[in-house]
């Protein structure tokens, strides 16, 4: 009697195993919709902040700039007095550094460099701060007097600049590392 209930548990034991085990498949694949679509929601994420993690990296270890726009700015000044154009463009935004790299290099081919740092310098010196809404941005305006008409090349056309006030805006942007950077000059 002992021995026929042994197996009996254990035939039924192993049913209710299996029984159990079906009612599992069962279950996943009545829910198997929202189980793949839970691992590819998952994985996408992953994906997406692998691919913005990537985009952000170069933002994130860029140690060019001061701890201040002001500082950022002095630094920028140093360095086009030196003539280093390439240290000098590190100073502006990412996106921007080529393009102002290249305007730099031109205006020192065309000796034009002293005189454009003796002008950034002298429009820093009347910076009016404005108020912007966003911690990480700050803008500084100045005016330039322009006593004489004139005519101003810039890419390869001129331009006549008549006398007047005008209004000169540099901006600078806080990158996640700390440092600010020149976005508009």
């Amino acid at each position: 009697m002992a021995e026929e209930r042994k197996i009996f548990w254990k035939h039924w034991t192993g049913v209710l195993f299996l029984a159990v085990l079906a009612g599992l498949v069962v279950l996943l694949l009545l829910n198997l919709e929202s189980v793949v679509g839970a691992v590819q929601d998952r994985l996408t994420a992953y994906r997406y902040q692998k691919q913005l993690d990537e985009l952000e990296k170069p933002y994130r270890e860029d140690k060019y700039g001061g701890k201040t726009p002001e500082e950022t700015f002095d630094l920028f000044i140093v360095a086009l007095k030196k003539e280093d154009i390439d240290l000098a463009s590190k100073y502006f935004t990412i996106p921007k550094q080529e393009s102002w790299r290249a305007t730099l290099d031109k205006y020192r081919t065309q000796k034009l460099l002293a005189n454009f740092t003796a002008e950034l310098e002298k429009t820093s010196k009347e910076w009016e701060r404005v108020e912007i809404r966003d911690p990480d941005v700050v803008e500084f305006n100045s005016y330039i007097t322009v006593d004489q008409a004139t005519k101003l090349k810039f890419k390869d056309k001129e331009f006549d600049v008549p006398i007047g006030n005008y209004l000169n805006t540099t901006r600078f942007e806080k990158y996640p590392s700390g440092i600010w950077k020149i976005s508009l000059l």
